[in-house]
């Protein structure tokens, strides 16, 4: 550029929403002037982060169900093994809802003990990450080579918010999956609970 000004740099807040401020440059500067973030510098890189977290959001939410779908067989194990008691409490004038509301409780309890302990230990995990990673790159390891991202560390940022929705999302789907067993087992027939068959 013969000593002239190559480039400006702008500083922004919060680096991850930088799409407005590039937005507002090239309203001011006009089509004369190139305006790029460190997001389009980064491009193929910030790409591969995006699909893995795509990856782990679809790997995370197979874990989920299938989580769901045992605690489903749980609570069907167990209203085959109360089917007794189930038909002295219809004898005795329980309605169907009553009979959900026990076997949902108790669905959710497993659900609420569950989504407490999953979001407490991957909190856990990602606080202790480092001596973790240094564990499993000891042994052979390497979850995160260097040569591949270019970073020697495992980086970290919990978001609140999407920590929430995912422990507010799986009790939730522990809460359909107890509630789905709990109502088949409301429609049954009393004399034929107490039956021993």
């Amino acid at each position: 550029m013969e000593g002239g000004v190559e480039a400006l740099g702008v500083r922004v807040d919060d680096p991850y929403a930088v799409e407005p401020v590039q937005d507002r440059l090239r309203e001011i500067l006009g089509p004369r002037w190139s305006v790029l973030s460190w997001k389009d510098h980064n491009r193929a890189w910030v790409e591969l982060i995006a699909r893995e977290r795509m990856m782990m959001y679809f790997a995370l939410s197979f874990i989920v169900l299938v989580s769901a779908f045992c605690i489903m067989a749980v609570i069907f194990t167990i209203t085959i093994m109360k089917k007794q008691e189930i038909g002295v409490m219809k004898a005795l004038g329980a309605t169907p809802f009553q009979i959900v509301r026990v076997f949902t409780f108790q669905g959710s309890i497993v659900g609420l003990m569950g989504s407490l302990l999953g979001v407490g230990l991957g909190l856990l995990v990602v606080r202790f990450r480092d001596p973790i990673y240094a564990l499993l790159k000891g042994v052979g390891f390497d979850i995160f080579p260097a040569e591949f991202h270019g970073i020697d560390g495992l980086p970290a940022h919990v978001n609140a918010q999407e920590v929430v929705i995912v422990g507010v999302g799986a009790f939730l789907l522990c809460l359909i999956a107890a509630l789905i067993p709990a109502f088949l087992t409301s429609r049954r027939d009393p004399a034929r609970c107490l039956r021993n068959y």
